[in-house]
């Protein structure tokens, strides 16, 4: 039974590895309450998180067809959706009020967990399960508690909330009975992908091809092959040389190793065949990208 549990573990964890690593800084962005007669908006720079208190609205994305209706309790994640707008749409309220939150997921696994996630979740007030009734008026009292009355550590309880904040949205939407944005988040709910992508992940170097990934999951190749670019959206194989790009791009920007010793380290005897791989993926060399990175903090 210990032995299901730790491997259940390790598997679901997954996600908390590169959580954890993915640098989240967040903060509250504004507060804000407005009439029919205005409407709130917002760059692109940052991601959002926005959650309306009152009334219903209407949130519009730029050079989107994104048209959102948001009612009050609603929750809406934007974790890369650039410049947007929200707008009173109930004409019989007087105002609506938005709590507006900012956050950024940093470096390699920042990206892979934006790359990971839909353009949008939407978290209804009223939905199926009780739960979210239960964590989201907490959640909302806590922001305005901390706002209402700052005091010593308000600013890193409003970090943790917003970081909270965001994995609760995100484990709603994994609970949705089907999603159709294909992304290693999502695969995680397949035990088996789960599996493999846990072993991709946990040793990046190792020589991995389909078929000693089919067997150490105990699928067929066949079988195995599809069901993973079904969830994730490419191949075991290129997941495998993207996720090594990005490890070895992480080497290049913080440690002085040489080439052929990252080469190494993402899984490349060869100098040349990695150069290779690293340049169709960033369009310069290795030491074309470090040479631009040292020239960029000049």
């Amino acid at each position: 039974m210990r032995d299901e549990y730790a491997e259940k573990s390790a598997l679901t964890d997954i996600f908390f590895d590169i959580y954890q690593f993915a640098k989240i800084s967040g903060e509250i962005y504004d507060f804000a309450r407005f009439t029919d007669q205005q409407q709130l908006s917002f760059k692109q720079d940052y991601a959002y998180i926005h959650i309306v208190q009152q009334a219903t609205c209407r949130l519009k994305v730029a050079c989107t067809n994104l048209d959102l209706v948001l009612k009050a309790g609603d929750i809406i994640v934007l974790p890369s959706v650039g410049e947007h707008t929200i707008e009173l749409l109930d004409a019989e309220n007087q105002a609506a009020a938005v709590i507006s939150c900012i956050f950024k997921l940093s470096g390699i696994y920042g990206e892979a967990i934006i790359e990971g996630l839909p353009r949008y979740i939407h978290v209804p007030s009223h939905n199926d399960t009780d739960k979210i009734a239960e964590w989201v008026p907490m959640t909302v009292a806590a922001i305005k508690l901390e706002l209402e009355h700052p005091s010593l550590g308000s600013q890193v309880m409003l970090s943790r909330i917003i970081d909270l904040l965001l994995v609760w949205s995100i484990r709603f939407w994994l609970a949705k009975a089907t999603i159709e944005h294909k992304s290693w988040i999502v695969a995680l709910r397949d035990p088996t992908i789960s599996k493999a992508l846990f072993l991709l992940h946990d040793r990046p170097a190792y020589p991995w091809d389909v078929e000693n990934l089919a067997q150490s999951t105990h699928q067929s190749r066949s079988s195995f092959a599809k069901k993973f670019v079904e969830q994730v959206g490419v191949s075991p194989i290129q997941y495998l040389k993207n996720w090594r790009m990005r490890l070895a791009s992480q080497f290049l920007k913080e440690t002085d190793k040489n080439i052929f010793q990252i080469a190494e380290l993402v899984g490349y005897s060869s100098q040349a065949a990695f150069t290779r791989a690293f340049t169709q993926t960033y369009g310069c060399a290795p030491k074309v990208f470090r040479a631009s990175l040292m020239q960029s903090h000049q």
